[in-house]
């Protein structure tokens, strides 16, 4: 990928930058943000500068040195390289992916976030170039491969986001299809494989003028412990003639189209995980990349070392059945849980009261009153961490999400009989990572006894230079504002409008960061990570229904608070 596109790509940023506040960093903070892009653009474009003449020498000395003379050259070129990549691209890099940062964290507009974005994704993406340039003259980290668990939809997908960031004409457009039996989850290295895809297609982007640039990933071979994986970089560039197509991963290669070093790159990347890489072309049609990557399949858990994930934890089983509460606590105790069991309501709620249960075993069809009935009991208690128990309820009906017999609002999840010890495990394994959840969200404003700590309005008055009424008009705004979310948040996530969900977040974070609501602020900021990755709704229910409970709570306190202060002006 050539420095002058990559300089390009910054001045596109740089003019945005111009119609944004800073309002939100000092101005101290914000000058050197601005002198850190300042600085790095005119490094670009020295290096840029270097680079041609450097391109040129090579050009010049190929005819009259030997080969072996030119490759001292150029290891020196390459030893000068990465100095700068290390000293002098990297660390301004870093100073305006911190300064970014901290705008991320403040109160933006979408638009302001969008531009800031862009900024960290083309921060990033001259980061990686500039690692390539260290591992193209390190020939160790070619050689060493980092074997890991991977998402790889999820790293195709945040690599060509950068490489679509970089494309300033509107003519052109990158598109990426993917065969759905591609697995998500492999084992292999998620830097070589993004630096691959990088070089490739920002290679594309650079030697395309309009048209499309198509990414194509299949998986064309499994074996028992690995799959194959095929990609294909098709663009509409003017092409490359067939006297050059066997040069193109050359690192001397220097012809018309400036391919420069990013092919060699990823040819040697590809190679050194036993991968292989073809070209073909046709001069102004196009040219098309095929390579193929092996990946490792990750080994399937077993049931011992699942459970391991659940062991210690309390079990509360409702069951009338005496062969059922057998087998279920045999179960249970095999995998290192506490179990207690019993068919009597007011016995299990004692338990519950008086037992850190992490989670309930509901039979729903039971003696004396069903399963959802004392589960609308335990949801009534005075308790917060009794009434947020996981309840799964347990049962043979089949059609029991669309039952009109018993009221399944209060369970977390079903468990249909009979079932499997794999089903009962990974039910279990979920509603504890749920669990975890929960308690990572509370565990910042809720206190022992249950309680959401008083708010402090006193700094607000204070910005409010001391007028109560004006103070009181802030809170009947934000009361308007929390209860407009309320309404709408739960629409959005009927009809899974995620993108409407977001902007309702956003649009009430700030408020409740002003007026010092933590415990709200939290759970807001937890639905914002929610919807950023694979959307589980139940979760997204869980926090939307920790929002609805905890406001009435903060409602009344804003109330007790405003009296306070009224009282002692």
């Amino acid at each position: 990928m050539k420095l002058n596109d990559l300089h390009t790509s910054l001045s596109n940023l740089q003019e945005k930058l111009t119609r944004f506040s800073f309002d939100e960093l000092s101005a101290k903070e914000a000058d050197k943000f601005r002198n850190a892009l300042n600085s790095f653009k005119s490094l670009l474009e020295d290096k840029n500068t270097m680079q041609g003449n450097l391109n040129n020498l090579c050009t010049a000395n190929n005819n009259l040195v030997s080969k072996t003379t030119l490759e001292e050259k150029q290891q020196t070129l390459q030893s000068l390289l990465v100095t700068a990549a290390n000293k002098e691209i990297n660390v301004p890099l870093n100073g305006i992916l911190k300064f970014s940062e901290k705008l991320l964290k403040s109160n933006l507009t979408m638009e302001q976030e969008r531009i800031v974005k862009e900024i960290q994704a083309s921060s990033n993406n001259i980061l990686t170039v500039s690692k390539d340039i260290i591992d193209y003259t390190g020939n160790d980290a070619i050689g060493t491969n980092e074997c890991t668990t991977i998402k790889f939809h999820n790293i195709v997908k945040d690599v060509l986001f950068l490489c679509n960031a970089l494309i300033l004409n509107k003519s052109l457009k990158l598109n990426y299809t993917a065969t759905n039996t591609i697995p998500n989850d492999l084992i292999g290295d998620p830097s070589k494989l993004s630096q691959i895809l990088l070089n490739l297609v920002g290679n594309a982007v650079q030697t395309t003028q309009k048209g499309e640039i198509l990414v194509v990933s299949k998986l064309i071979e499994e074996t028992n412990d690995k799959v194959f994986i095929e990609f294909t970089v098709t663009d509409t560039s003017f092409g490359i003639s067939d006297d050059k197509l066997d040069s193109v991963f050359d690192f001397y290669s220097q012809d018309n189209s400036s391919l420069g070093l990013g092919l060699n790159v990823a040819k040697q990347l590809i190679e050194s995980i036993d991968g292989t890489i073809s070209v073909s072309s046709k001069v102004d049609t196009g040219t098309k990349f095929t390579f193929i990557l092996p990946f490792k399949k990750p080994e399937e858990p077993t049931r011992a070392s699942l459970s391991k994930g659940i062991a210690d934890i309390q079990v509360l089983i409702f069951e009338d059945n005496k062969l059922n509460q057998k087998l279920i606590e045999l179960k249970l105790k095999k995998w290192n849980c506490k179990t207690f069991i019993t068919d009597n309501c007011n016995v299990g709620l004692e338990i519950l009261e008086n037992n850190p249960i992490d989670i309930i075993l509901m039979d729903l069809r039971m003696p004396g009153k069903n399963g959802d009935v004392i589960a609308e009991e335990i949801r009534k208690n005075n308790d917060l961490r009794v009434k947020n128990t996981p309840i799964i309820a347990v049962t043979a009906d089949h059609d029991i999400r669309t039952s009109t017999e018993f009221n399944i609002s209060n369970f977390t999840e079903f468990l249909l009989k009979p079932y499997t010890s794999d089903e009962l495990l990974s039910t279990l394994l979920e509603q504890i990572e749920n669990n975890a959840n929960m308690e990572t969200l509370t565990s910042n404003h809720i206190n022992d006894k249950g309680d959401v700590p008083k708010i402090n309005l006193t700094p607000v008055l204070n910005e409010c230079m001391g007028d109560i009424g004006m103070l009181q008009e802030l809170i009947r705004l934000f009361k308007n504002n929390a209860l407009e979310f309320i309404g709408k948040a739960i629409v959005h996530i009927r009809n899974e409008d995620y993108e409407g969900l977001k902007f309702s977040t956003h649009k009430i974070k700030a408020g409740l960061k002003m007026m010092k609501t933590e415990a709200l602020h939290d759970t807001v900021l937890q639905i914002e990570n929610a919807i950023k990755d694979d959307i589980d709704v139940k979760h997204l229910n869980f926090l939307y229904n920790c929002f609805v409970e905890e406001y009435p709570i903060i409602d009344q306190q804003l109330d007790d608070e405003l009296l306070r202060l009224a009282q002692e002006a």
